[in-house]
Formats: C-alpha cells, structure tokens, sequence
C-alpha cells in the first residue's frame, strides 16, 4: 500500500497541528515530532501492518500520541535547559570551578562579618555544627536561623547568570 503525496501532506498537516496544541507552538521540535510519526507510519505501511488503507489516520494519530510522549519524556530527562552531552559546554570543569569560587566570594565580602562566617564555615570548610556554635557562641536555634538568613541574603546578592549553585548540606 502507497499514499499518493496529497493524502500525505493532509496527514502532514493533520500531525502538525496535533503536535502543536500538545507540545504547543513554539515548540522547536513540532516538525521533527511529525516526520518521525510519518516516517513510522510509512515503515508500518511497507511492512504491511496496517491492512486497511482507512485505518492509516487511526494509526498515525496513536503513533503521534506515542511520538509526543517520547519526547515529553526525553525531555523531562534532560531539563528544558539543558542541551545533550554531545553538545556540552566547552570550557574545562577547573575554569567553571574557579569562575565559581570568584562568584561566591565576591558575594561573601557584600555580606556581613557574621553572615559571611557562618557559610564559610559551614558550606566551604566543612566544620561540624557544633563546632561553628562554640566558636562563634550560638545555640543550635540561634545557628539555624542565623544560617537560614545567610543563605537568604547570600541567594538575593548571588549572580543571577550563574546557573550553578553552591551545593552544601541542609
């Protein structure tokens, strides 16, 4: 069984517009859904699956269903932002992590003495809770508040182009 190219292109167009409500319009990758349901559906077609020529319309709207899923799914896999690892930042992981450390001690200086000390201790030396609470004379509550509102003023200075964050311990 052959489509003739007319029936093809209402299919097209048909696809088209499924994918675009389902992903929605500005989707970069509507087209790319759609060739991939009619390359399926021709595949299907020369393998003789389908075997009712009225039933070709059924079977590409399943397979667009299941084409949209895949790539909700990959993409949910990958974050909207991210791009795949063949495509991956060209810079050297020690430049990123010194850009990194200049990023967050020009913020540490813009906080205050105290601020600045609790996260230091905390997130960059690694000391034990306990331990930052005896030297600086904190109760646990204090401690925790008193990081809690570090961190806070430390998010509202931090660069907002930096897309990494400081990972640490809650």
């Amino acid at each position: 069984m052959e489509l003739d190219p007319e029936t093809l292109e209402r299919y097209r167009q048909k696809l088209r517009y499924k994918a675009c409500y389902h992903l929605g319009g500005f989707c970069p990758d509507i087209d790319d859904v759609v060739q991939e349901t009619l390359v399926r559906g021709i595949n299907a077609l020369k393998e003789q699956k389908i075997h009712k020529l009225d039933s070709v319309g059924a079977f590409l709207s399943g397979t667009c269903n299941n084409v949209i899923l895949e790539y909700q799914r990959k993409i949910w896999r990958e974050g909207p932002g991210d791009e795949p690892a063949e495509n991956a930042s060209l810079v050297a992981p020690e430049v990123e992590a010194m850009e990194l450390q200049e990023a967050v001690a020009a913020v540490l200086v813009q906080l205050s003495e105290r601020d600045g000390e609790i996260l230091r201790a905390f997130y960059l030396q690694e000391r034990d809770k306990e331990e930052i609470c005896r030297a600086m004379g904190l109760s646990d509550a204090q401690f925790r508040v008193a990081l809690f509102r570090a961190k806070e003023r430390f998010r509202k200075i931090y660069p907002a182009g930096v897309k990494r964050s400081v990972s640490g311990r809650h």
